[in-house]
């Protein structure tokens, strides 16, 4: 596979009489950039569509993703489905907060008087800013990734800024070793065989501050003898916007099994 390097040099102005040279300092790279935002109580908002498609077939939905940072990580995820054909109404939606996960609409229908299920309790549970297996808030997953870069090119502008797009592809098996939040979606069990060998195609564009804006995945799926293309399409914005998920009252939550009873 052929990477590039992704940085940014320190740039050489000519300022002043005489034209005299002035070296400025680097630019942040992109881990930094990264790093700095994920202050306490800030965060950034993410809308996501995952499209499945095969010969004379397409299905997609749409999801809208809000994380909280704190501590260098991600503190809190607020993730909305947007009701489709697709996706029936009310809406699934879901809170994940380290050790616990709270859910309403239509999978999790909550009884009489209580506005949330808490669906999922257990110490493993993180929150996780993801598309496509990248852990989008790792700023050690997004070097990784970027150093396996191909090529890069002027990308439009996202979110109000400039962007330049790096490409590249890594296998399922590189991308369980660098990214925490894949490995999670897989349980912790390192992808083998044909399956390790996957490659997915993906795609970051990131703004003049070095932030992701968007981020475009893609990997080929066989079922038996159906070929089936996975794409995720998600764009970032509001970096740094002041953010607090607030974890839902004893009041307003059923426990974990008290929905099974209810009305669907």
């Amino acid at each position: 596979m052929t990477t590039m390097a992704v940085g940014v040099s320190a740039a050489v102005v000519l300022t002043g009489l005489g034209g005299a040279a002035h070296a400025q300092a680097p630019l942040t790279g992109p881990a930094e950039a990264l790093r700095s935002q994920l202050a306490e109580n800030r965060g950034v908002t993410m809308s996501e569509v995952t499209t499945w498609w095969e010969v004379g077939d397409k299905v997609s939905y749409r999801k809208k993703i809000r994380a909280e940072f704190g501590k260098g990580m991600v503190t809190a995820t607020d993730i909305r489905d947007v009701p489709s054909t697709d996706v029936p109404e009310p809406a699934p939606r879901f809170l994940t907060f380290k050790g616990r996960r709270y859910c309403q609409g239509w999978i999790c229908p909550a009884p009489e008087g209580k506005t949330w299920v808490l669906s999922s309790e257990k110490e493993k549970i993180r929150p996780f800013l993801e598309s496509g297996g990248i852990d989008l808030a790792n700023p050690d997953t997004l070097r990784a990734v970027l150093a396996t870069a191909e090529a890069r090119h002027a990308g439009g502008v996202y979110d109000g800024t400039r962007t330049t797009v790096y490409r590249g592809t890594l296998t399922f098996g590189e991308l369980y070793k660098v990214s925490p939040a894949f490995r999670d979606q897989h349980g912790g069990k390192a992808p083998t065989g044909k399956y390790a060998k996957k490659e997915l195609s993906w795609r970051l564009w990131l703004g003049r501050d070095q932030l992701v804006r968007r981020v475009r995945t893609s990997w080929p799926e066989r079922l038996g003898q159906r070929l089936i293309t996975n794409l995720r399409d998600a764009r970032l914005t509001g970096w740094g916007a002041k953010t607090d998920i607030a974890v839902p009252s004893d009041d307003e939550t059923a426990g974990r099994d008290d929905w099974r009873d209810s009305p669907a």
